[in-house]
C-alpha cells in the first residue's frame, strides 16, 4: 500500500481541503495510481474526493484525467465520463490514442449519444484506419443511427 492510499484511508471523506491539501505533495500519477487502489478496495467515497482533489490540483494531467474519467466510469456517470474523456481526447493532440477514443465512444453510446458517437468513431477511424476495434464501432454506429433515423424512435427508448 501506498503512503498516499494509507494517508487516504486515514481521512474522513468529507475533508476535501484536507485531502487536498495531502494531495498536492503527490504527483499526479502518485494520485492515479491511488485512485485505482481505493476502487479496488471498494473505498469510492475516497477514490471519487481524491479524483476531485487531483482534478483541482493537476486540471491538465492525462493521468488524472484518464483514471477520473475510468472511475464515473464504473459509476455509470456517463455525463461526467463524457466531459473528462473529450478533455483528454484534446490535451492528448492531434491524434490521441485509440484506447482513448474507444472509451469516448463506449461513454457516448451509454449516455444514448449515439449522433456524437458515430461523430467521434469518424474522427477515430480517421486517425487510425487500421484499428479493427474503431472500424467495427463505426459500422454498428452508423447502422444504429441509421436504424433510429427510420424507425424515428431513440435506441435507448425502446
Amino acid at each position: 500500500m501506498s503512503l498516499l492510499t494509507e494517508t487516504v484511508l486515514r481521512q474522513p471523506p468529507h475533508n476535501a481541503q484536507r485531502l487536498r491539501h495531502v494531495a498536492t505533495q503527490f504527483s499526479p500519477a502518485d494520485i492515479r495510481k491511488t485512485i485505482a487502489e481505493l476502487v479496488s478496495r471498494d473505498k469510492l467515497v475516497l477514490a471519487n474526493a481524491l479524483s476531485d482533489a487531483g482534478l483541482s490540483l493537476y486540471p491538465d494531467s492525462q493521468d488524472i484525467l484518464a483514471i477520473s474519467a475510468l472511475l464515473a466510469e464504473i459509476q455509470r456517470d456517463w455525463g461526467t465520463a463524457e466531459t473528462l474523456l473529450e478533455q483528454l481526447v484534446e490535451l492528448q493532440g492531434p491524434t490521441p490514442p485509440a484506447a482513448s477514443w474507444r472509451h469516448l465512444i463506449r461513454v457516448q453510446r451509454c449516455h444514448c449519444e449515439f449522433g456524437k458517437a458515430l461523430r467521434s468513431a469518424e474522427k477515430a477511424v480517421g486517425q487510425h484506419p487500421d484499428n479493427a476495434e474503431l472500424a467495427q464501432e463505426l459500422g454498428d454506429l452508423k447502422a444504429v443511427v441509421d436504424r433510429e433515423n427510420l424507425l424515428a424512435t431513440p435506441a435507448c427508448e425502446q
